[in-house]
Formats: structure tokens, C-alpha cells, sequence
């Protein structure tokens, strides 16, 4: 269960990520008259970052899981 919940926020981080480089780099670049470019490198900085963090819980959710099966066989 506790699986489910994880990736469920794991969906509304993205969202939020979205959002707020939309809303941020719009406002940053109508100030100084980037055209777009801080927009597009705030969402690819968020979105690298953002998959880095969900490789991260993966990999420490099949530790956990691994430690678990472990204390199972003895």
C-alpha cells in the first residue's frame, strides 16, 4: 500500500514541477526579454532533477525490498 501512495505523489511532484517552471520562467523571461530560454532551462533542470529523485526512491525501495527477502530466508 505504502508503494501506491509513494507513486501517486511521485505524479502531483511532476505536475507541481511543471506548473512552477511554467509560471516562474514566464514571469522571468518577460523581465529579461529571454524569449523563452529560461523557461525551457528551468524545465529541463526540474525534470532532470525530478528523474534523478525517482531513480533515487526506486533504487532505495528495491534495497529495502532485498533486506526484506533476506531476513525472510534465515
Amino acid at each position: 500500500m505504502r508503494n501506491y501512495i509513494i507513486f501517486a505523489s511521485i505524479g502531483f511532484e511532476l505536475v507541481g514541477l511543471i506548473i512552477g517552471c511554467f509560471y516562474l520562467g514566464e514571469y522571468l523571461d518577460t523581465k529579461f526579454h529571454t524569449k523563452g530560454l529560461i523557461f525551457v532551462g528551468l524545465s529541463l533542470a526540474s525534470l532532470m532533477g525530478w528523474l534523478f529523485r525517482v531513480i533515487w526512491l526506486l533504487k532505495r525501495m528495491q534495497d529495502q525490498e532485498d533486506k526484506s527477502s533476506k531476513k525472510d530466508e534465515k
